[in-house]
């Protein structure tokens, strides 16, 4: 998944861009699914083998089912809708299908956790992300937990995330119009 920074940040261009009325719970809905255990649930998951690692990631988030079984109707729903969008183009159209079909899961978590690493703190700067301690907190032990999880070394991996593209990136899901999927009443 993209790090809770990444979702931050095309949340807080979005704010920049679109009309918002509750931010603050339009912020808290854009990282709220990675708080649901297990993630599978809140992303409406496609149970795949990770063996293959390509059709895992297409398979992470099911976004027809997420809207077949939800109404969005208020600004913490747009925010998880953003972040299961956000999910599903990140793991479909960021990386190449070459390049995931030619690195295993494990090489893969490491490599995308090493990027986090070097990218948060820009990201936090670029974006001026500043979180009540209440919601920082609970990302801090979120991010330990994935960790733990997806057993992350020590092991210093390669950066596979590009600052540049990963900006074109964040310009581009902060574009989405999320007014398409309300419902109006």
């Amino acid at each position: 998944m993209p790090s809770h920074q990444i979702h931050l940040a095309i949340a807080k261009r979005y704010i920049e861009k679109h009309e918002v009325e509750d931010e603050e719970a339009f912020i808290e809905g854009s990282v709220a699914p990675d708080f649901v255990k297990p993630k599978e649930i809140s992303h409406y998951t496609i149970p795949v083998s990770k063996e293959g690692l390509y059709e895992h990631l297409k398979a992470k988030v099911d976004l027809d089912r997420f809207l077949r079984e939800n109404k969005i109707k208020t600004d913490y729903d747009k925010g998880m809708l953003l972040h299961l969008m956000t999910d599903k183009i990140f793991f479909t159209e960021f990386f190449s299908e070459e390049f995931l079909k030619n690195t295993n899961y494990h090489e893969f978590t490491e490599d995308l956790y090493t990027s986090y690493g070097k990218m948060n703190g820009y990201l936090e700067e670029k974006y001026h992300i500043i979180l009540k301690e209440e919601l920082a907190e609970k990302i801090r032990q979120e991010i330990e937990a994935a960790k733990k999880h997806h057993k992350v070394t020590a092991k210093v991996g390669k950066n596979i995330v590009p600052l540049d593209e990963l900006n074109i990136f964040i310009e581009k899901m902060s574009d989405v119009n999320l007014e398409e999927y309300m419902i109006k009443e």
